[in-house]
């Protein structure tokens, strides 16, 4: 009989479903690939905690090597000070009044507190908030590098080096570095190599031309999942950065970015309606999956996919709230439970109060998503 509490040393298709789930064998061997890819390039690691949001998970990486971890909101970061998580990255523009008090109380609770900044008008809030809380916000200035979602542009030398003069100037700030996110989805973006040891020079020379200026430039820190491991090995990055590693998708294995055997997030789901034409429906919709879709297995051309099930030929093509309605040309069985790689983890854990860590198919955790649904 499922259960909907579970319990230790359960069988996992116990479960009463839809239930996101974490293949814990899989997270840990792929928390340690990533700090020790970092270790070899003699480069900081720090994690995107947006991809998981639980602050267990964070404890690992950290445990693990990385510097400490990266959030996209002010509100994202302040559970994972609460958890005791001491040097927090904001790698988001932060703008408002509201906003620049929140950071500067943050930062009288932790170590270190670094925000991104693409304005001199940015600067100076962050400048008053922190100089009223008597603290210090370490600031990276954002550089576009062509994905072009914000961030000055990384051929405008003279504001970059504008703004960077201006943050020296101001009381309660400090000029940390340079940052970009460029990731492997820019309009002619080449392979992920290629793309991660271009993204890693540029910022580079974007640093040498600030101190060829008279501009200390002390931190130089860009990657993503998609690029990081090769931005990693670009002489002069001082920190690489990852999210998605920690579970990786369906997106990092159409791409080649990683093999079945790195997914470590899935959710399950039972068969709620199926009439053995090849069409069936799971308990998994929008409230379990978000809409995030795109071509799997045969590149962008191949039909749009939601999820796919582990190990079989079961794909998620469309979703309303509570339905999934997939394809398949297996036989499937009304009331059989299935999991199902997302198509994005990040978005997918975002819908999670709790995520059930197992291994071997057995209960071994339950951690609550402490920042779900945190934006502001």
């Amino acid at each position: 009989m499922a259960s909907s509490h579970p319990k230790q040393g359960s069988s996992i298709y116990d479960l009463d479903t839809p239930t996101t789930l974490i293949d814990l064998d899989r997270l840990e061997k792929n928390i340690r690939e990533w700090q020790a890819h970092a270790d070899k390039c003699k480069v900081q690691f720090r994690s995107h905690i947006k991809t998981h949001k639980i602050p267990e998970i964070a404890h690992m990486q950290i445990a693990a090597g990385a510097r400490g971890i990266v959030c996209a909101k002010v509100s994202e970061a302040e559970p994972f000070a609460d958890a005791g998580i001491e040097d927090i990255c904001i790698a988001y523009p932060v703008v408002g009044e509201v906003k620049w008090r929140r950071l500067a109380a943050l930062t009288t609770r932790i170590r270190s507190l670094t925000v991104n900044c693409d304005s001199e008008e940015a600067a100076r809030g962050l400048s008053k908030a922190a100089s009223e809380a008597g603290v210090t916000i370490h600031v990276h200035i954002d550089i576009d590098s062509g994905l072009h979602r914000g961030g000055i542009p990384s051929d405008d030398q003279a504001s970059i080096a504008r703004l960077a003069a201006e943050i020296n100037s101001l009381p309660g700030l400090h000029f940390a570095g340079l940052t970009t996110y460029r990731s492997g989805s820019f309009p002619g973006a080449p392979n992920p190599k290629d793309a991660g040891h271009a993204e890693g020079q540029l910022l580079v020379d974007v640093a040498n031309q600030l101190r060829a200026g008279g501009i200390e430039v002390g931190e130089v820190t860009a990657g993503s999942t998609p690029t990081g491991k090769w931005v990693a090995e670009v002489p002069g990055v001082t920190e690489v950065r990852a999210g998605n590693y920690v579970f990786n998708d369906l997106i990092q294995l159409d791409n080649g970015i990683a093999s079945e055997d790195q997914l470590a997030l899935s959710v399950l789901c039972t068969v709620a309606s199926s009439n053995g034409s090849g069409r069936l429906t799971i308990d998994g919709g929008t409230k379990t999956f978000s809409g995030d879709t795109g071509g799997v297995g045969t590149g962008r051309a191949a039909p749009a996919t939601i999820a796919r099930a582990v190990d079989r030929r079961i794909f998620v093509e469309r979703l309303n709230e509570e339905h999934g309605m997939a394809r398949t040309d297996e036989g499937v069985k009304l009331g059989e439970k299935i999991r199902f790689y997302p198509y994005h983890a990040c978005t997918c854990a975002n819908l999670n109060d709790e995520i059930i860590g197992f291994r071997e198919e057995r209960v071994e955790v339950v951690w609550p998503v402490r920042a779900r649904g945190l934006r502001t």
